[in-house]
């Protein structure tokens, strides 16, 4: 494996990491974001402010789940690479006299 592959892979892995720990840590934030659903003394208007609490969470979440989704791919471009360069690696060996490697 050659040093920039090497950085490469573990900028990627650490990539993927960060993406997981953020996701996670932005779930955590759901309850310090998400609005109280109070009454406005008229079931139309109670409604219409469960309709916008369920949709502020919803879009949290689905930001959460986009940060984890950056993280899989992270991941996935990481072992695409790791697999390329083993592949290269190894057609190159199994191309050249023992006496080469």
């Amino acid at each position: 494996m050659t040093a920039d592959f090497k950085v490469i892979y573990d900028d990627l892995a650490t990539l993927a990491k960060t993406f997981h720990d953020e996701s996670g840590n932005y779930r955590k934030l759901a309850p310090d974001v998400t609005p109280a659903v109070v009454s406005g003394g008229d079931p139309g208007l109670d409604d219409t402010i469960k309709a916008v609490a369920d949709l502020i969470t919803s879009m949290h979440l689905a930001l959460a789940d986009r940060l984890d989704e950056h993280g899989d791919k992270a991941g996935y471009a990481r072992d695409s690479f790791h697999r390329h360069d083993v592949d290269v690696h190894g057609v190159f060996e199994d191309l050249t006299p023992e006496d080469w490697h």
